[in-house]
């Protein structure tokens, strides 16, 4: 795993130039923008000792957490931006926010161009395929496990939001990482596909960044975000 965060940096650094997309288009990236299989390590061996302790820390996440944070995690099986409203407040709805609603869609979308091409190069079964006795908060989905899609959404969107409010910045991560981690208490991920699904977000974050009709459209939902937030500029 500490080779994950490691590669991180190389990661930013492949993605060092160059306009991905058309205006106005979503999801903002051409599905080859962005190579995950190619920069990604290799899931752990299926039936090699990291995974059997990733299947442990499985079963310990699940009997660890309490009622509460389960029904979270459970929750937490939902895709939007909204699983930030805690931290932002009440006026962080769809109805207040049109636009930072429609924007964070399309961010979700391109997230989707790049973690499906990855999960079927690498293969990984789900940990309850490996061992029946885990118990999942939702049905499985016959996707990979690696990397973990609702990771690197959360992570994501936790890149994009935080460009928007970063007086938030350490809140809106911290609440990425439980997500996250939210899916090994479910039961459909191990540790290392969350990791991976980090490193897979900052990895498309550092390609949108630099992307004119992502910033086209970035401008625009900032403004009315943080009006609504009543923060200024």
């Amino acid at each position: 795993m500490k080779n994950l965060l490691r590669a991180g940096t190389l990661v930013a650094l492949l993605l060092s130039g160059g306009a991905f997309a058309k205006d106005g288009e979503a999801p903002f990236l051409p599905p080859d923008a962005v190579d995950l299989a190619a920069m990604l390590p290799p899931p752990p061996a299926q039936d090699g000792p990291v995974t059997k302790a990733e299947i442990a820390e499985i079963h310990r996440a699940a009997s660890a957490a309490s009622p509460a944070e389960t029904e979270q995690a459970t929750a937490d099986s939902k895709e939007e931006v909204f699983l930030f409203a805690a931290i932002m407040g009440p006026n962080f709805t769809p109805e207040q926010l049109p636009l930072t609603t429609k924007f964070f869609a399309a961010v979700g979308d391109t997230e989707g161009e790049f973690v499906g091409p990855a999960k079927k190069s690498f293969g990984r079964p789900r940990p309850p395929l490996a061992d029946p006795t885990i118990t999942t908060c939702e049905k499985l989905k016959p996707s990979g496990a690696y990397p973990s899609g609702h990771s690197t959404f959360g992570y994501l969107q936790a890149i994009v939001l935080a460009q928007m409010v970063p007086e938030k910045r350490e809140a809106i991560f911290r609440r990425a990482a439980e997500f996250g981690q939210h899916r090994v208490v479910c039961g459909v991920h191990y540790p290392s596909d969350v990791e991976a699904g980090k490193l897979s977000a900052f990895a498309i974050g550092a390609a949108l960044l630099k992307n004119a009709a992502f910033q086209q459209q970035f401008a625009p939902a900032k403004a009315e975000l943080r009006k609504a937030l009543g923060l200024a500029g």
